[in-house]
């Protein structure tokens, strides 16, 4: 399984890619949503096309809610069936409970939400639960009907104090 990570921190790049890489799947990162367009624009020849797609939903030069709208419902993504079929997890540092709730990541063209940093368990349940499934392509504007197919993943406000370096328990090496 290949996953596209589209991630501007460094630190969460190489955390991301230890905890992928022990599921045995390979990774190729975007350093913004501009960058996980032009990776997905390019040959699948030269660039693998993802199974999943991790989209940080705060990056410079393109957010990932922008990138996202853009695959949703912009040619040639959102005509290519293999880009518009693949599940797009939003990550994002500061999450309400109310936008997971009310739908809002299913609203921007999402199929799921991880909240940063990541416990491995979640990111691991995430990727085996999405890894298994395709989505229906969204063709125009995204008014999508939530549909009650996300992992429940309880959520709370920063309950690491706000660093995500205090939440980390891994390798220091890795920072």
């Amino acid at each position: 399984m290949h996953i596209l990570l589209a991630e501007d921190n460094r630190v969460n790049q190489r955390l991301f890619t230890r905890s992928i890489s022990r599921l045995e799947c390979t990774v190729s990162i975007a350093n913004n949503g501009q960058e996980a367009l032009d990776y997905l624009y390019a040959s699948p020849v030269t660039h693998p096309r993802p199974d999943i797609i991790l989209m940080d939903t705060a990056m410079p030069v393109m957010g990932g809610i922008e990138a996202t709208n853009i695959l949703r419902t912009q040619p040639p993504f959102a005509t290519d069936p293999k880009i518009s079929t693949t599940p797009i997890i939003a990550l994002a540092a500061h999450l309400l409970r109310s936008q997971i709730d009310s739908g809002w990541f299913q609203e921007r063209g999402f199929d799921d939400v991880l909240q940063k940093p990541p416990k491995a368990s979640k990111m691991r349940q995430l990727i085996l639960y999405w890894s298994r499934r395709r989505v229906v392509p969204r063709h125009g504007a995204l008014t999508v009907p939530r549909t009650g197919n996300m992992v429940p993943l309880p959520m709370a406000m920063v309950p690491w104090g706000g660093s995500p370096l205090r939440a980390y328990r891994g390798p220091r090496s890795l920072l």
